[in-house]
């Protein structure tokens, strides 16, 4: 059996998603003959190429010479569209070089760049120039690279194809939609995939040597339904229906939990939820048997099919998607369509068990895939957002799901929230390797919902031992939670051993905020692991909320306010502000439908499709905070009015209440902070590392090494030294570090002295 996934367009330019390669592993172990391909790359760089640039603006003069202006539509539009167009001899000249070196190619094209001699330039590409007094470094190059491209984007956006985003699709369209009919639409009269994905598949396809029996193709977000629309219709068109087509992925997993409209069956054959694997090992299952097109497949683990116009969910058990529905506007949309068949799997619990298997031990394989056709594109100088954007990764993942789960507002109703799976760390390391060795990439990024710290440190250690016996370290990053298993200690270790950065959620960053949410930590908790964090030199980012059911005005502002102290403070590095979305997968719509959140009136309109994101009263009221929250964020990240009071970012008579806050409370944290660290710092146990330079022992008995980028110096008493050396270096050799009781009885510390206690603030820590 041979299987092709895809993933479409579109998604971030700097790496692959990691969906389809975490399948196709899946599937070689199986004894599939699997490939991946990532069309979300391929597609944008046959747009943004010399070739697919003439066939834009050719069709962008003919549309536009057709176009009734709308109406007030300014004339510094019309001007706009006259530059870009005044351009095309320029555009066309330079994509291609563009492209090659935002991917990598002619370092030296960047000093051409930096004259700004003669390039095309746009919207943001002039506003970026004339910011730096038209006159950049050579530095700044791939900055401005990125927003020529980005401005190409705009005038096909504007001329062309309104749902167009070089990372996302048509993403409006596809998020929780009453029904179907607006997607296929939108699918019918899209330019970008009518015009150049059609052929782009038509090629692919020819280039096949072979049919696939099996077909998958992922939906990570809303932005890349059309995508997958496009590909399964133009696969079908071509193949005919020799293939089996299926879709799987986030959006199918969340948005389309409760389809009643079948009509996505017109494009694929099964529906895949949650991870994938025990959904694909039935329907391989089914397959070996009388055929995939068996009239009744109760095999099936967690998918879903139509038979005879019917939707059928097999292998749910009693999930969430049979639940009781409230009556309501939208209702009727549901309505519309017969209720759907649930049917049983027989072997439902042999699924689940494989499934929570692969979870741990099957990784992506990413050796088909050629990095370098992903680009280094700058959207920020922010040096924490710049993570996400301007640099390739190994998407990897410490753990399924969420070791907390427990945040209010978070989808921890979801399967792949819920179900808590830590990864082998051996296979994770061995799968790491060989996808460094073949890329040639040792940065990864782990992609799970919260690294845990017991896996983190695991991966950390045998990073660190494996660099020692001469393979190049890993360097890594991923999101976590603020939560006390961040000790200075294992922070310092963790920034030793490849760690460079964080993102998490704080969310509201009040007392009452932090209570609402759920999150499981005090502000003064925050701020300990944030110091602790920073000490180490690790990067964090912010994810902040507002607009949560029982927020007032007083909340929102001393949030803010918080967040701006945070900053001042050096504790985070960049934030984004999310208006609260209530999705009907959280916990806090599961505890309103059990009645246990009377003050919380949804409004419940279930849909026939997409059916994930719901409103609920009274939130139009935090519109009026969506401007002054961004513009002070973008501010206070970029290091300008950093002693602007949140509350002075609102509009002169708006009768914005000033912060509660002190102006000093987060410093008076960072004080309680510190003495928190110190009090675990104080601990005899646990294990010891040494994450300094080699001392080195004089015959005077002074002890020296490096730390930090300084000489750190101690004198010890006559006899003391050598068994403290050869400690040390007994410690540097020990990959898995040495119990602390050990590490004193052998070097003849007195865990209570001053020598023990230098050496804990200068390179030995214990986690």
């Amino acid at each position: 059996m041979k299987a092709v996934l895809i993933q479409p367009p579109f998604t971030q330019l700097n790496s692959p998603y990691p969906a389809i390669h975490y399948l196709a592993a899946f599937l070689k172990a199986e004894g599939i003959e699997a490939r991946a391909f990532d069309h979300s790359i391929e597609l944008f760089r046959l747009i943004f190429s010399r070739a697919g640039l003439s066939k834009v603006f050719a069709d962008a003069r003919a549309a536009l010479a057709t176009r009734t202006p709308a109406e007030g539509e300014a004339e510094a539009t019309a001007h706009e569209l006259e530059r870009y167009l005044s351009y095309e001899g320029l555009y066309l000249e330079w994509i291609d070089p563009l492209v090659s070196f935002l991917s990598g190619g002619d370092p030296a094209l960047a000093h051409r760049l930096a004259s700004a001699a003669e390039l095309p330039l746009g919207m943001r590409a002039a506003a970026y120039l004339e910011a730096h007094d038209r006159r950049i470094d050579s530095g700044k190059a791939r900055a401005l690279a990125t927003l020529i491209l980005e401005d190409l984007a705009d005038f096909l956006s504007y001329a062309l194809d309104p749902g167009f985003g070089t990372v996302r699709y048509g993403e409006r369209i596809a998020s929780s939609r009453d029904d179907f009919p607006p997607a296929r639409a939108a699918l019918d009269s899209s330019y970008v995939l009518a015009d150049h994905y059609r052929e782009y598949l038509a090629d692919f396809w020819a280039s096949q040597d072979c049919q696939p029996d099996l077909v998958l193709i992922t939906i990570p977000f809303p932005g890349c339904l059309l995508g997958a629309l496009a590909c399964a219709r133009e696969t079908r068109s071509i193949l005919g229906r020799g293939p089996t087509v299926c879709f799987g992925g986030g959006y199918v997993s969340t948005e389309l939990r409760d389809l009643r409209d079948p009509s996505i069956f017109d494009f694929c054959d099964y529906l895949c939820f949650d991870a994938g694997f025990g959904s694909l090992a039935s329907i391989l299952e089914l397959a070996s048997g009388p055929g995939l097109g068996a009239s009744s497949p109760s095999g099936l683990y967690r998918t879903m099919y139509r038979r005879e116009g019917l939707i059928h969910a097999s292998g749910f058990l009693t999930e969430a998607s049979d639940r009781a529905r409230t009556a309501g506007q939208g209702q009727m949309a549901a309505e519309a369509f017969p209720e759907r068949v649930t049917v049983g799997c027989q072997h439902e619990e042999a699924f689940a068990q494989g499934e929570r298997r692969a979870l741990a031990s099957v990784f992506p394989d990413y050796s088909q895939l050629d990095f370098g056709r992903y680009l280094r594109v700058v959207d920020s100088e922010n040096p924490m957002h710049r993570l996400w954007s301007d640099s390739p990764w190994l998407k990897f993942h410490l753990a399924h799901g969420c070791y907390w789960r427990r945040c209010a507002f978070c989808d921890t109703e979801l399967e792949y929230v819920a179900d808590f799976v830590p990864a082998d760390t051996a296979v994770l390391v061995s799968a790491a390797e060989a996808a460094a060795q073949k890329s040639g990439l040792w940065g990864i990024h782990f992609v799970d919902e919260a690294m845990p710290m017991s896996k983190l440190i695991a991966f950390a250690i045998a990073n660190r031992s494996a660099s020692a016996r001469g393979r190049k370290p890993f360097h890594f990053w991923g999101n976590a939670r603020f939560d006390s298993s961040w000790t200075a200690d294992r922070c310092e270790f963790l920034a030793a051993s490849g760690l460079v950065a964080v993102s998490g959620g704080i969310e509201i960053a009040t007392e009452c905020g932090l209570e609402m949410t759920d999150k499981g930590f005090d502000l003064e908790g925050l701020v300990s692991s944030l110091v602790a964090m920073r000490q180490s030199g690790i990067l964090v980012h912010a994810y902040l909320i507002y607009g949560f059911p029982g927020q007032d005005e007083a909340d929102i502002i001393d949030s803010a306010e918080v967040c701006r102290q945070l900053f001042a403070s050096g504790l985070i590095d960049s934030a984004f502000w999310h208006r609260f979305v209530l999705t009907r997968h959280s916990r806090m719509y599961a505890e309103w439908k059990e009645g246990r959140r009377p003050s919380l009136k949804p409004l419940d309109r279930p849909h026939a499709f997409a059916d994930n994101d719901l409103g609920f009263e009274g939130h139009e009221a935090f519109d009026r905070f969506e401007e002054p929250l961004a513009s002070s964020l973008a501010a206070w990240m970029a290091g300008e009015h950093i002693d602007r009071r949140a509350d002075r970012w609102f509009p002169p008579g708006s009768k914005t209440r000033a912060p509660r806050v002190a102006a000093s409370h987060v410093e008076d944290l960072i004080a309680r902070a510190g003495q928190r660290q110190d009090g675990i710092r104080s601990s005899v146990k646990g294990l010891a590392f040494w994450i300094a330079g080699s001392p080195r022992l004089s015959p005077s008995g002074r002890l020296a090494w490096a730390y930090r980028g300084e000489l750190e110096e101690l004198s010890l008493s006559p006899g003391r030294g050598a068994p403290l050396l050869r400690t040390i270096d007994l410690l540097q050799r020990a990959g898995g570090g040495l119990d602390l009781g050990a590490f004193l009885e052998q070097s003849g510390l007195d865990p209570h002295d001053f020598v023990f206690a230098r050496l804990r603030s200068a390179g030995l820590v214990v986690i």
